[in-house]
């Protein structure tokens, strides 16, 4: 079981597809895909789980990709291939596992099922499931009897006792391979008032953690109070009522948990509450629906804005409808969140710092406020606070190398996607201090207002008086002339940027992926287009993608959550 992953997502599902094998009785191994390079196996099936950075391999596929590229004879392998990926970067949607899936047919190899599509903007987890179940099938009709079975073996004792180790959320910590840490400072970085409130949250590492800049943090999220309270009661569940849930099969797409929780503890640190459902959740809550016409209603929802919640509690017949075991069956493990580390190293190797956008807007049921799971636990830690999280490592394609490369660089960003690059300045004004020579660096950022959301401002400011960057800010509600957004500063600075990617500048662009980053990829094309005669949409588009090919054009970009 072979994946091409950044930060865990298809390494994750690739377990899940290697512990449905295992219950079968196939022997599993879990690998990158950079480890079968050199050839894969002909005396095995080859399940691969695979994403694009970018329309591009991840960084533990890159070497198998290119190697896919030539010319091999793969006669004798078979494989399955599961591609995720998100809708709305369409011009790169399931680009790589497309590319995998086509190469190895056109090399000779065998499909054991049609390639699977899993978008993250749709149904993720129901499409896992359906390309897991499909496996099963396919591996038992392939290499094993469909109808066999192994007799449970007599019990040898009259009891089964467990011993409980440590903390409630260990089993939950270990599976996503996280850590407790302690929330070391917490304050707003907006003005008090600002609609948009961001907030600054630094975390203490513990002993033998370290990071590097542009890292990330991944954090466990918790669902907030009055969210579990809605869902226990359209639930019809006690939130002191306890479960001693046990799977009935190894899974790591399942809750972990290893003792009896609390349906207060299950529904805050356990299941996402504000998923849209799926068609798969829509169509078990309409066969569980016992109010015929709550059922009819259920059974024709289709793109509904609704959250899970938001269902549950405008079908009331569902209260008390659901037992537990479909219910853990319905609802979706909660996830953990990455965010952009912006601090560094070089400045305080014991604390990470965040820069923590709070999402929260009008419901799009159009009733109450939706505020993001993941940003509303975060910007509601204070000092002393835990919250389990792990380091991980930023694509290499992202890092900055500040002294060894004499490239210029163009930092593009809007929001709290300055966080990065807020490290990489840091770093810059260190290696100043310490007498380094470095190249240009300008970094356009995105904000309200300057006295509303521009953020680490005074630190930013002394940093460009130090020589160690020069900040082109674009402000949204107080624009100087046509200058709103980064990419209307970058086009009003066009002959400027320009001449450092005629230099060599390297760019790098971090924040929204649904505005900002469209935005600033239209900007580029437009700059070229400007300075290359005759150049049309095409031309201009394939000079962007020479720029990404050459790793001198880079997003991380994300939506908010």
């Amino acid at each position: 079981f072979l994946h091409g992953s950044n930060y865990g997502t298809c390494r994750d599902f690739a377990a899940q597809l290697a512990d449905e094998a295992a219950a079968i009785g196939c022997a599993t191994e879990v690998a990158p895909l950079d480890a079968c390079a050199g050839g894969l196996p002909t005396d095995r099936p080859v399940v691969i789980t695979a994403a694009s950075y970018n329309g591009r391999p991840t960084d533990d596929a890159t070497a198998f990709a290119a190697r896919l590229e030539e010319t091999h004879d793969l006669t004798g392998v078979t494989y399955a291939v599961l591609g995720v990926g998100d809708r709305n970067w369409a011009a790169t949607y399931q680009h790589v596992p497309t590319r995998i899936d086509e190469r190895l047919a056109a090399s000779g190899a065998v499909r054991l099922l049609e390639r699977a599509a899993a978008d993250a903007s749709g149904d993720l987890t129901g499409t896992v499931r359906t390309f897991r179940a499909a496996l099963r099938t396919a591996l038992l009709e392939r290499y094993g009897d469909p109808d066999a079975t192994t007799p449970d073996p007599a019990p040898t004792t009259a009891y089964e006792v467990r011993t409980l180790t440590g903390a409630p959320l260990d089993a939950l910590a270990e599976r996503h391979e996280l850590v407790p840490m302690r929330v070391a400072e917490a304050h707003d970085l907006t003005a008090p008032g600002h609609p948009r409130r961001k907030r600054f949250v630094r975390v203490a590492l513990p002993d033998g953690v370290t990071y590097r800049t542009a890292d990330h943090l991944t954090v466990l999220p918790a669902n907030a109070p009055d969210l579990v309270t809605r869902a226990a009661d359209a639930l019809g569940a006690d939130l002191d009522t306890v479960l001693d849930i046990r799977a009935t099969r190894p899974r790591r797409d399942g809750v972990a948990v290893d003792r009896p929780v609390t349906v207060r503890q299950l529904l805050t640190h356990h299941v996402e509450l504000q998923e849209r459902p799926s068609a798969g959740q829509l169509a078990a809550l309409a066969a569980a629906n016992p109010c015929p016409p709550e059922r009819t209603a259920l059974a024709a929802l289709t793109d509904d804005p609704r959250t899970l919640v938001e269902i549950l509690e405008d079908h009331p017949a569902l209260r008390g409808a659901l037992d537990w075991p479909r219910l853990l069956d319905l609802l979706t493990p909660l996830r953990p969140r990455h965010y952009s580390i912006s601090s560094s190293p070089a400045v305080d190797p014991g604390h990470v710092d965040l820069m923590v956008s709070l999402l929260e807007a009008p419901a799009r049921s159009g009733r109450g406020v939706y505020r993001g799971t993941g940003s509303g636990h975060l910007t509601a830690l204070e000092p002393g606070d835990t919250v389990y999280a792990r380091v991980q490592p930023c694509r290499e394609a992202f890092r900055i190398d500040v002294t060894g490369d004499s490239a210029p660089v163009v930092m593009i960003a809007a929001g709290t996607g300055l966080a990065p690059f807020r490290g990489v300045i840091a770093d810059r004004t260190a290696a100043l201090a310490a007498g380094a020579e470095l190249a240009v660096a300008l970094c356009y950022f995105g904000c309200d207002a300057p006295d509303a959301d521009f953020l680490h401002a005074g630190e930013l400011r002394a940093a460009e008086t130090a020589g160690a960057v020069c900040l082109r800010p674009a402000f949204s509600e107080t624009p100087e002339g046509e200058v709103r957004f980064v990419q209307h500063r970058i086009a009003a600075e066009a002959e400027e940027v320009w001449a450092l990617l005629d230099a060599g500048a390297r760019v790098y662009v971090c924040g929204d992926g649904s505005r900002m980053a469209p935005g600033v990829r239209e900007a580029f094309r437009t700059l070229f287009r400007k300075h290359t005669p005759d150049a049309d949409e095409t031309a201009a588009e394939q000079w962007l993608d020479g720029l990404i090919a050459d790793g001198r054009y880079t997003e991380d970009v994300y939506a908010a959550g």
